[in-house]
């Protein structure tokens, strides 16, 4: 996927999580619009199996074993579910809806079950999705992908369904990979940190254990495959800290290696309750940086991305890399690359994405923090950029994790 001249992406994939199932066949929500049949063709992306020279992947990962359709009226509520009784050959799928402008949603091998209640909103759906169990093998802790389940993957698309009409819609999903374990609190209440500057970071003591004094709940970890095997820890009762209401995700995440960590807290910054950035915790007097050692491929040297992030309801990249040009040479700047977006989950929360820069007229910030609350650095006015950004293969390796 590409974006050019001042940051536009779309990325279309979502994220339905959870386990449940049911199964409704043809029968039609009663209540909007004439009857109308659609069929839905479901395609599997190869593009989403992991490829890495270490790690091939399993050959049947990309099978598509079972499928759910969960179809959404023009003005965003609730009409209807659909579960084949089974996967067809030819992938294609009929069944009866309420004639209108629909947004259907397909989750594969997921198993989720008819929403209950139904969702207020699509809106309420997709945030009620978020960052529930994913279990791939019908457990939370799996050495490969079962072949029985199969991995999980999403698609939406919509369509403007008339009576009468032949009513068809192509989605191609994609592969889901987010959780791939529940967080589990650690039973000894105890977790082995990458060095002692995370032990600060995390809070916990020298020893790895959490003090009595602990200003906020260990709440557990949860291993989430990204590049580098990241982990993240989650944290309760945070005293005079807060949650982006809008933030991807209410995790603390890092590398093994110390390079990454995450955070989407935010304090009370003045009398009229605005927040801002924070970073965890707060006696720590070091920056908290948003990294996930992206390959990245900068004008005039090498670098990396960060993850994506959210700030002021914009989600957004922080690139870092050597830079060459306008003055300067081989120093280490910083990006902002904010992403247009319509809603937070619409961003692969764990892809790899690869950014390549060109025409950099402006030579960034000097610190990751800086470019974060500076805001993007591109004035159309004054200076110009062209950014490419694709989603790389994933690495879906998640056997032998050492918590």
């Amino acid at each position: 996927m590409k974006l050019r001249n001042l940051l536009a992406v779309s990325v279309t994939a979502f994220t339905l999580l959870s386990c449940n199932d049911s199964d409704n066949n043809l029968n039609p929500a009663p209540n909007k619009g004439e009857l109308a049949a659609i069929t839905v063709k479901v395609k599997g992306n190869a593009d989403t199996r992991a490829l890495t020279g270490e790690e091939t992947g399993s050959a049947n990962e990309n099978d598509i074993n079972s499928l759910e359709f969960f179809v959404f009226n023009n003005d965003g509520s609730f009409q209807k579910y659909y579960k084949p009784t089974s996967v067809v050959s030819d992938n294609q799928y009929t069944f009866l809806v309420n004639a209108g402008n629909l947004t259907i949603l397909t989750a594969a091998n997921q198993n989720l079950g008819e929403p209950s209640p139904a969702p207020a909103s699509l809106a309420d759906f997709k945030k009620s999705s978020l960052y529930k169990a994913l279990s791939l093998d019908g457990t939370n802790s799996r050495s490969d992908i079962s072949a029985s389940l199969g991995f999980a993957m999403a698609a939406e698309g919509t369509a403007n369904v008339v009576e009468g009409e032949t009513n068809k819609l192509s989605l191609s999903v994609r592969r889901l990979l987010s959780k791939i374990e529940n967080p589990k609190a650690d039973p000894a209440n105890k977790v082995t940190a990458p060095d002692a500057d995370l032990l600060k970071i995390l809070g916990l003591d020298a020893s790895g254990t959490v003090p009595t004094d602990l200003k906020w709940t260990f709440n557990g970890y949860t291993v989430i495959n990204g590049i580098n095997r990241s982990l993240a820890f989650e944290y309760d009762n945070l005293i005079n800290w807060e949650r982006f209401a809008a933030a991807s995700n209410f995790k603390t995440t890092f590398t093994p290696d110390g390079a990454t960590v995450e955070t989407v807290y935010s304090v009370k910054s003045d009398d009229n309750s605005e927040t801002s950035n924070g970073f965890l915790p707060a006696a720590y007097n070091k920056p908290v940086y948003v990294y996930e050692n992206i390959p990245t491929m900068l004008q005039g040297g090498n670098g990396q991305a960060a993850t994506v992030f959210d700030k002021d309801e914009v989600v957004a990249f922080i690139i870092k890399g050597t830079f060459s040009g306008t003055g300067v040479s081989d120093v280490t700047r910083y990006w902002r690359v904010n992403l247009l977006k319509d809603d937070t989950w619409k961003i692969f929360r764990n892809s790899i994405y690869r950014i390549t820069m060109q025409d950099i007229k402006t030579v960034g910030w000097g610190t990751p923090k800086e470019a974060e609350e500076e805001g993007p650095v591109i004035d159309p006015s004054e200076s110009s950029i062209t950014i490419d950004i694709e989603v790389a293969k994933w690495d879906v390796r998640t056997q032998n994790v050492d918590l």
